[in-house]
């Protein structure tokens, strides 16, 4: 991977710094129920980030997000990044007053933007790990099924085997064990069979248990 250069490196520190600014508001306004200025606070933002009001940033799906994003192929994780949190911290909002289905779809949009920055990049400024498990383990079954897959297909690629074992079994417990999926997951632990013991037991699983889960086939 291509290393950053000083100034980029200047510029992520930045940018960090008005996330975590960002946070530490909402956080702030959030303790002492202040919802309207903190979701005054999140459409400010996305609009100076994406350039649009908030309610058509709202209206886009995530995948043209990523495309405005994104400049003759090169993607700026950074504003993404940014994106991703500010939906992390709306679906906060939603949670804390009481609304679960508004907290849940920003919490989806959330963590699709965040694995598109988790599958971009690898740096020390923007690591997107913590935030993907959190919204993972939040949503859990509510998760859609091409989001799961997603993720899935992340966690293998990052060594989280146990993670993405738990990823692929809720995408068959909500399709009812799809076929082709049942066929992804014996796939995936034929990979995992030809991996060390050290990187398996890394990856949150032994060679015991997936010989097991394997033979269940």
């Amino acid at each position: 991977m291509r290393k950053s250069s000083l100034s980029e490196d200047t510029l992520l520190r930045m940018l960090v710094a008005a996330i975590s600014e960002t946070v530490a508001r909402l956080a702030l306004l959030r303790t002492v129920g202040n919802y309207t200025q903190s979701m005054e606070i999140i459409d400010q933002n996305l609009e100076e980030l994406l350039g649009l009001k908030a309610d058509l940033i709202r209206q886009l799906d995530d995948k043209h997000i990523v495309e405005m994003l994104t400049i003759n192929d090169i993607l700026d994780y950074g504003r993404l990044f940014y994106v991703a949190e500010l939906f992390r911290q709306e679906a906060e909002i939603h949670l804390a007053q009481g609304d679960a289905q508004p907290a849940k779809i920003s919490q989806i949009r959330a963590l699709n933007l965040f694995l598109e920055v988790g599958f971009a990049v690898e740096n020390e400024f923007l690591e997107a790990d913590d935030q993907i498990d959190e919204l993972f383990e939040s949503l859990g079954e509510n998760a859609p099924a091409e989001t799961l897959f997603t993720l899935f297909d992340y966690y293998e690629q990052t060594g989280e085997y146990a993670r993405a074992e738990s990823a692929i079994n809720l995408m068959l417990q909500i399709t009812g064990n799809d076929l082709e999926i049942l066929a992804v997951k014996q796939s995936f632990y034929e990979r995992l069979l030809a991996e060390s013991d050290e990187e398996l037991e890394a990856g949150g699983l032994t060679r015991e248990q997936i010989q097991s889960a394997y033979q269940g086939f």
